[in-house]
Formats: C-alpha cells, structure tokens, sequence
C-alpha cells in the first residue's frame, strides 16, 4: 500500500503547480443596452453589443489571468434571464452551475445619443452561496452612439479599471 501511495505522490508532483497556478474561471455575460433616452430604438445596437461583448472576453483572455467562458458557450446559456439587471443576483448562481470562480456582467446606459455610460463588474460565485465579492468594477462615460466610442470605452475599461493591479484601481 505504502508503495501505491509513494508512486501516486510521485507520479502528482509533477502536476501539482500546474494544478496550483490553474487561472480563475471567468463567466462572461453578454454586455446589455439600458436606453433611457427616449430616441427609439437603433437597429445598430445589437450587433454592436456583440462585438463589444467579444472584445470584453478577448481582453479579459488575452490578459491571460483568467480562463474565459462565454455565457453562450456555457451549460447554463438557455437559463439566462433576458436582462440580468432585474434577476435580482441570478449571475451569481448561474455561474456557480456553470463552474465559474467569477461572473463578469456590465451594461451600456444610453442616456442620449451624445452621453452614455459603459459598467462592468467582475464578482466572485463562492462555493458556499457567500457569492457576491466585488474583484473589479469600472465605470466609463462616453461621448457618442456610436462603434468608435463603444469600443474605446470598454478598452479604457479592460486597461485601467478591469485588468490594471489591485493598487492600479481608484
């Protein structure tokens, strides 16, 4: 038996820090619209959430801390509420199922077609239903409706609020 155990040690050891340095599961939702400004409707915003959404998870990828899984990509994707901004913390248990250590959400609050504001937040899924710890939020005001702004706000955010070191953020 003493045998067994000391070739199954062995055999580990070399696995170990591999196991140990594992990065973070990440659980990207897909950014949603908040239109407040009573302009109509712009058949442009969907297909634009989307591709800002993908340059939200090829940052937080590239970064290379985190292990990225996309919402749409996960075992809970038929679950996800229409808007997670009235599912009353329903992310946090989503990604837990899903095996996320953190769930990345955000919206985009169209104001006008001149102010919006872009926030996304990363929260810890905890294992014992304590989720809800803020690891990172960041909140950009943009000027512009359009692909140009939407796209350097969630950069700016990726850089210098997201992915910049605990003592980077303000």
């Amino acid at each position: 038996m003493r045998i067994c155990v000391a070739a199954f040690v062995t055999l580990a050891l070399p696995f170990a820090p591999a196991m140990a340095d594992a990065p973070p599961k990440l659980l990207v939702f897909d950014l949603e619209l908040v239109d407040t400004s009573q302009e109509g409707a712009n058949p442009d915003h969907p297909g634009r959430l989307e591709r800002v959404t993908a340059l939200l998870r090829d940052g937080l990828k590239d970064g290379g801390r985190y292990d990225v899984i996309a919402v749409r990509d996960s075992a809970v994707a038929a679950e996800v509420p229409a808007s997670l901004q009235s599912c009353n913390g329903c992310e946090i248990d989503l990604g837990r199922r899903a095996g996320a250590d953190i769930v990345v959400t955000g919206f985009i609050h169209k104001i006008s077609t001149l102010i919006l504001n872009i926030q996304i937040t990363m929260r810890r899924v905890g294992t014992d239903g304590q989720g809800g710890g803020i690891v990172a939020i960041g909140n950009a005001d943009i000027r512009g409706d359009n692909e140009r702004s939407w796209r350097r706000g969630v950069e700016w955010l990726l850089r210098n609020r997201l992915m910049a070191g605990s003592d980077d953020r303000r």
